[in-house]
């Protein structure tokens, strides 16, 4: 039996647990989860192994998860191990949800132990024979020794965040499938309120197929997903009447343009009425199913609920982020720290590609009787070098003169002699002894790594050992190069001109890397991870150099303490 079709037959909602909908297990109440390609299918697919959802609070994923759990351990027993926030929210979960299922289902009562005080407790409950075990995330101890067949991660954006000595709960706890996961029995079931881009829910969700929920619209048929841009309240009107507007408030058909009742909204979700989820990506993972259930796929959720929590999210930035977190099971994209692909074109100059900017009309006028220097950011990969070369005039004004692959260390050296480049700083996190034997024998290359430090320190200069003697090298905070650097992408404030050659913003892969880091509370991290990010890195040295022998005056972006340095660039 199809774990919806048991869960009807054997399961009762008992009155005692927190829900509005006490009774027989209905697939009503959780239809959308029930849909041909859904999340309950893919609990019952043999081929697939973790299941990864980005939901909307309140959806009754929580119970749902804990039937699926009971269906497996009545039919098929094995250990079950379910990681919540804390043990002391795992014992509440325990006790509230779980042990009432049991309970109170008249058909279960065959399943469960005879000596409750030893295998009934509120972390541990032996169900057909099987063990049930209740972990909290802040016990990462308990995480590290039995083996597991079935995972239930609850709320997983909410765990402590990792120690650097110790793996994440989350990853310990998936670590416990591992014999399992040999034998292709293993099954995985993830979800979690998002909070941002960086957020493990979504790094998960990314890993799968992504899939959608598409329903069709009661007055024309046409199949659609169903987003919150489809969604009507009358802002003007909320200004004088609220209560009005969130009465009022509806969803709109894309297509036909009717408007859709809570009614039509629910009917539509419900099996039988075609509706079907997709997948819209090629997964990461091939055993990986991940979708997005935001709040209005739950027939809970009413439209003028759905208008007032809105409205209560105009308030200010973190109500609006609440709101697309647990309203649309979405994360939180801090756009206001985010270089969008669209600002390349604005930079373009009038120049081509190998061009010296600075020699060129109408340039050449402009800063005519100006010193420049041509400065070089090199970031290193394992089987080759992402080079780029930028012209600074004397007043911190710079130019993209190159930008691309090179195999290995002698060709970067042959186009630093054509494009006159005076110093080279390379990135030495990889690589390093290669990176530190050839800037030992070449002049004018310089190994840098990134050292994140909680001081405003931009650089500080190190003898770094090479051989029996010392090479000179600089250690730099990439977060605050990186905040100037968006400071001159978008042209923000007091930014010198910073500019790239024509045909640069058309570029499939120049854009698309030097948007792959996003600023979230202060730390540039890579969205999604493992996106190629080497032109950003590669200008955040240019940056640097151009600091470092003085060409650019950082006190346009703020206070840093900029140790003192010998001149270089004469």
């Amino acid at each position: 039996m199809t774990t919806v079709d048991w869960c009807t037959e054997n399961i009762f909602i008992s009155p005692r647990i927190p829900t509005s909908e006490p009774g027989q297990w209905a697939v009503r109440n959780v239809s959308a989860l029930a849909l041909p390609g859904g999340p309950m299918y893919a609990l019952d697919n043999p081929g697939v192994e973790t299941i990864v959802i980005e939901k909307g609070a309140q959806t009754g994923l929580t119970t749902t998860a804990y039937c699926w759990a009971i269906h497996c351990l009545s039919t098929d027993p094995s250990t079950i191990l379910i990681v919540m926030n804390s043990t002391s929210d795992a014992r509440d979960k325990a006790s509230e949800s779980f042990m009432p299922l049991w309970e109170d289902s008249a058909k279960l009562a065959r399943f469960m132990p005879k000596n409750k005080n030893k295998y009934w407790t509120k972390l541990y409950q032996r169900c057909n024979g099987s063990p049930v075990y209740w972990v909290g995330a802040n016990s990462p101890g308990r995480l590290g020794s039995k083996p597991v067949r079935r995972l239930i991660l609850d709320e997983i954006d909410k765990y402590p965040q990792q120690s650097k000595k110790e793996a994440g709960a989350a990853a310990l706890a998936r670590q416990r499938t591992k014999n399992f996961k040999k034998k292709g029995i293993a099954k995985i079931l993830e979800f979690s309120t998002p909070t941002n881009e960086a957020s493990e829910i979504h790094s998960e969700y990314l890993n799968g197929t992504q899939a959608d929920l598409w329903v069709k619209c009661p007055h024309c048929g046409v199949l659609q997903v169903m987003r919150w841009a489809a969604f009507k309240i009358d802002m003007q009107l909320a200004k004088t009447n609220p209560g009005k507007a969130c009465a009022e408030m509806h969803y709109e058909c894309p297509t036909c343009k009717k408007a859709w009742s809570d009614e039509d909204r629910w009917n539509a979700l419900m099996p039988g009425h075609g509706g079907f989820w997709k997948g819209t990506a090629l997964p990461r993972d091939p055993k990986c199913y991940s979708c997005r259930y935001p709040s209005w796929y739950s027939t809970f959720v009413t439209h003028q609920y759905l208008a007032a929590q809105w409205l209560r999210a105009q308030q200010n930035q973190s109500g609006l982020q609440d709101f697309i977190n647990s309203e649309c099971g979405e994360p939180f994209v801090h756009y206001e720290n985010a270089i969008r692909s669209n600002v390349f074109s604005g930079l373009e100059g009038q120049y081509d590609e190998g061009q010296k900017w600075l020699e060129i009309e109408p340039y050449k006028t402009q800063y005519s009787g100006s010193d420049s220097f041509v400065l070089c950011g090199c970031d290193v990969q394992k089987d080759y070098l992402v080079p780029v070369f930028r012209q600074f005039s004397i007043n911190g004004d710079s130019g993209l003169i190159w930008a691309n692959v090179v195999g290995n260390f002698r060709e970067l050296d042959k186009m630093s002699e054509q494009f006159g480049a005076q110093f080279i700083l390379i990135d030495s996190r990889y690589r390093t002894q290669e990176v530190n034997d050839f800037c030992k024998n070449n002049p004018g290359y310089i190994p840098c790594q990134g050292v994140l430090r909680k001081s405003m320190e931009l650089y500080s200069p190190v003898k770094i050992p090479c051989g029996m003697n010392y090479i000179d090298g600089l250690t730099h905070n990439p977060d605050k190069l990186k905040d100037i650097l968006a400071t001159y992408i978008q042209q923000q404030g007091n930014a010198k001109r910073w500019i790239i050659p024509r045909g640069y913003a058309a570029r499939l892969d120049y854009p698309d890397q030097m948007t792959a880091e996003k600023n979230i509370n202060g730390k540039w991290i890579q969205i999604p991870v493992g996106k190629a990010n080497h032109y950003w890195d590669a200008e955040v040295l240019a940056i640097l150099a151009a600091i470092k022998f003085g060409v650019l005056d950082t006190s346009l972006f703020g206070e840093f303490n900029i140790i003192p340095q010998e001149q270089g660039a004469k």
